[in-house]
C-alpha cells in the first residue's frame, strides 16, 4: 500500500508562524494544485482563534475533493466541537510516556492518560468521523526508553476503540534513519493498525527517518513546506516527495514538477525566505569551485542530479570566485572572438578581483570588467550564467487601498522573490530579481499599481 502524505502547513506549520485568513486560503488551494489529497487544520479555539477562518479553509479542501483532518485535544469539548465542522477526519492527541505522564498530568503511570484517549477515540467515532487518528504522543520516548510492548499493546488498544490512524511520532526527534526503520519494521510486524509517521526534526533527521518510515511501511507521513513546525519543524514536503520519487522511483500522487512553484509562492506570502541548505535554494544550484564549473558548462548533471534538473532548475548558476573556471569565462564570451591568451589573462584578472573584493564578485563588477576590456555583454546574458542581482523594493500604499490584493497579484510575478508588509515609511517590502540599471520591473510595478501606490523606493543589494 502507498502511503499517503499529509500536509500539516497550516496546522503544524502556524506553530513556527500563524498566517492571516488569505495566506491560508493560497496555501490551501496551492497545495490541493500540486496533488496533496489529505490537509491538516487546527480546531478553532475562539477567541483566540477564528471560526470562521477555518471554515473558510474547510470549505476549500472539501470543495476540492480533498480529505479535511481537524486536530485536536483528546477531551469530549474539542471533539464535539470539531464535530460541528463536519470535516472528513479528525486526529486527537495524548502524551503517553512516562516523562509527560508525571510532569504534564502529574500522574504515576499511563492508564489513566490512555482511558482518557480510548475515550476521545469511541466518541469520535460515535460521531461518524470517516478517519479517526489517535496521536500516541513522544512514542519514540517509549520504544527507546521504556518498552515496545507497551507501545504495541497501546496501539491495538486505539485500533479496537475504533482509531483507524495510529500516529507514532518521534515528538522529540531522537531517532535516526536507521532506527527509525527499525522500529517502523518492528511495529508492523506486530500490529495490523494503520500506522502514521510524523517526526520531528531537532537533529536535523526529520526527512530522513520519514522516507525510511514510509520505507518500512508507514501508511501516512506528516510533511509541511520548509518542514515549518514547533521548534526546528518537521519533515520537509520536498524533501520526502523528491527523494521518494526521484531516487526509490515511489509515486506519492504529488506533481513533482509543480514542487518548486509552490515553494516560491509560499515563500512570497508568507515572507518565509527558502533557507541556503534547502535542496530548492539558488544555492543549491549554484557552482562555486573551478573545476566544477568546467565541469558543469558541459554536463551539469555531474554535479546537479539529472531529476533536479529536470524538474528543479533549468541549469546551474554560477559565482565568480578567485576560483573561477577559464572553461567558464570562455562560455560566456563565446561568440565574441577572443584568443586563449586572452582569455586567460581576462580569468586570472576575474578571479584576483574576486579575492581583492571580499572573495566573490556582483554581476555589476562584473559586467564593468568585461566593459572596460572592450566587451560590451548584456546584463541579460550575465544573468544566465551568474544570476540576477536583487533589488529592495519598498511601496507605500494609498490609504483605503487593499493590501491583500496587491499581496496576491504580486505573489503572482516570476520576478518577486519575497513581500512582507512592514510598518513606518513604507507597507509592503519586496526582494525582486532585476538587472542593474534596467527599470522593467519598476514601471511593471507602476503601471500595474499605479492609482494603489504613493511612492515606490527601490535599493540595490551590493
Amino acid at each position: 500500500m502507498r502511503a499517503v502524505l499529509l500536509d500539516t502547513t497550516l496546522r503544524e506549520g502556524e506553530l513556527y508562524r500563524p498566517f492571516k485568513l488569505s495566506v491560508k486560503v493560497a496555501i490551501a488551494k496551492a497545495l490541493l494544485e500540486v496533488g496533496l489529497k489529505r490537509i491538516e487544520l487546527t480546531l478553532a479555539y475562539p477567541p483566540r482563534t477564528s471560526p470562521e477562518d477555518l471554515k473558510k479553509v474547510l470549505s476549500i479542501v472539501n470543495d476540492r475533493g480533498a480529505e479535511a483532518v481537524i486536530h485536536c485535544r483528546a477531551c469530549r469539548e474539542d471533539v464535539e466541537n470539531a464535530s460541528r465542522y463536519d470535516p472528513w477526519g479528525i486526529a486527537v492527541y495524548m502524551a503517553l510516556s512516562r516523562i509527560h505522564v508525571k510532569h504534564k498530568f502529574g500522574k504515576d503511570n499511563h492508564e489513566e492518560i490512555t482511558r482518557r484517549l480510548i475515550g476521545a477515540v469511541e466518541l469520535s467515532r460515535e460521531m461518524g468521523f470517516k478517519y479517526i487518528r489517535a496521536t500516541v504522543e513522544d512514542a519514540s520516548r517509549i520504544y527507546l526508553e521504556e518498552n515496545i510492548v507497551k507501545l504495541i499493546e497501546i496501539i491495538n488498544i486505539l485500533k479496537d476503540a475504533g482509531a483507524t490512524m495510529i500516529s507514532i511520532p518521534d515528538t522529540s526527534g531522537l531517532l535516526t534513519p536507521s532506527i527509525s526503520r527499525e522500529f517502523f519494521e518492528k511495529l508492523k510486524k506486530h500490529t495490523q493498525a494503520p500506522l502514521s509517521a510524523h517526526f520531528h526534526n531537532d537533529y536535523g533527521h526529520a526527512s530522513a527517518n520519514t522516507v525510511e518510515a514510509i520505507l518500512a511501511g508507514a501508511d501516512e507521513a506528516h510533511v509541511s513546506i520548509l518542514g515549518l513546525g514547533d521548534r526546528n519543524g518537521i519533515a520537509d514536503l520536498y524533501e520526502v516527495t523528491a527523494t521518494l520519487t526521484d531516487i526509490h522511483k515511489l509515486e506519492v500522487g504529488i506533481r513533482r514538477e509543480s514542487l518548486r512553484s509552490l515553494y516560491e509562492v509560499f515563500s512570497k506570502l508568507t515572507g518565509i525566505k527558502i533557507p541556503a541548505r534547502h535542496p530548492l535554494s539558488d544555492e543549491a544550484r549554484t557552482i562555486r569551485a573551478g573545476v566544477h564549473q568546467a565541469m558543469t558548462i558541459k554536463a551539469p548533471e555531474g554535479y546537479i542530479p539529472r531529476m533536479k534538473l529536470r524538474y528543479d532548475f533549468d541549469s546551474p548558476l554560477y559565482e565568480v570566485t578567485p576560483f573561477i573556471s577559464k572553461k567558464l569565462v570562455e562560455r560566456v564570451l563565446n561568440g565574441y572572438s577572443l584568443d586563449s591568451k586572452k582569455i586567460k589573462e581576462l580569468t586570472e584578472y576575474i578571479g584576483t578581483e574576486a579575492s581583492r573584493l571580499g572573495g566573490r564578485l556582483s554581476i555589476k563588477k562584473i559586467h564593468q570588467i568585461f566593459s572596460e576590456n572592450g566587451l560590451n555583454i548584456p546584463y541579460e546574458r550575465l544573468g544566465q550564467y551568474f544570476g540576477y542581482i536583487r533589488a529592495y523594493v519598498l511601496l507605500k500604499v494609498k490609504n483605503g487601498q487593499p493590501i491583500n490584493s496587491l499581496i496576491e497579484e504580486l505573489a503572482s510575478w516570476k520576478e518577486v522573490e519575497l513581500i512582507q508588509e512592514v510598518s513606518g515609511d513604507s507597507d509592503l517590502l519586496l526582494i525582486v530579481k532585476m538587472n542593474p540599471g534596467v527599470e522593467e520591473n519598476i514601471q511593471k510595478i507602476k503601471k500595474a499599481f499605479g492609482n494603489a501606490v504613493d511612492r515606490i523606493d527601490l535599493l540595490f543589494v551590493c
